[in-house]
């Protein structure tokens, strides 16, 4: 089985790398992401609350 995901964002943390007992390689880290939405009435980008 392989799932992939992609985010958007900035790396707020040090990376941890592991290795399961299964032999399978994992990372930790910690994620930021600013919500960014299209405002029509002004014709910008509005940036919201960081995650």
């Amino acid at each position: 089985m392989s799932d992939n995901i992609t985010v958007r964002g900035f790396v707020a943390s040090e990376i941890r790398s592991s290795t399961t007992p299964g032999g399978v390689a994992t990372a930790s880290f910690r994620l930021g992401s600013t919500e960014r939405r299209y405002d029509r009435t002004s014709s910008t980008w509005i940036d919201g609350n960081t995650n």
